[in-house]
Order: C-alpha cells, then sequence, then structure tokens
C-alpha cells in the first residue's frame, strides 16, 4: 500500500509517505496539503476519529516532538506507506 485516502475538512485526500500529520494539544492538522476556503488557503484539519483509525490501521509512525515558533512543542506524524 503506498496511498491512504482520508476524510479531512469534509473532503477526501490521498495521502503517501511524504505527508505529514501535525498535533498541537488540541487538533490533529494535515500540514503537507491544502485546499481552497474562500479567498484563504488552508490545511485540513483531521478529526480525532480518522486519526485513531490511521494509527489503528498502523500507517502512522510514532511521534516526534517538535518546538513550534511560539516556543509550544508539537508532535509530527509521518506516514509508513509503501514499506
Amino acid at each position: 500500500m503506498d496511498k491512504i485516502e482520508i476524510t479531512a475538512s469534509r473532503r477526501k485526500f490521498t495521502c503517501t509517505s511524504k505527508d505529514k500529520i501535525m498535533y498541537n494539544g488540541a487538533v490533529y492538522i494535515l500540514i503537507t496539503q491544502k485546499y481552497f476556503e474562500g479567498w484563504d488557503e488552508v490545511c485540513p484539519n483531521i478529526s480525532k476519529t480518522e486519526f485513531n483509525r490511521l494509527k489503528k490501521l498502523g500507517v502512522l509512525s510514532e511521534p516526534h516532538v517538535q518546538k513550534a515558533f511560539s516556543g509550544m512543542n508539537v508532535q509530527i506524524y509521518n506516514f509508513k506507506l509503501g514499506e
């Protein structure tokens, strides 16, 4: 399996091993893909249910902690597809 389709922000996105999910303590965000909402380009939010489904399938790596520009720590998850 080298691609997986997920639902985020009421849209379907196809994710590969190059995509990443960020968790900032409140929201899971697919930070490598964007869509237009009005005039703005935004990253889709992933529901907790969808995130748990991905973890159960085993397609997400263990998180690595990264310091954000605001000084708070965020968790970054990589997709383990095509391995």
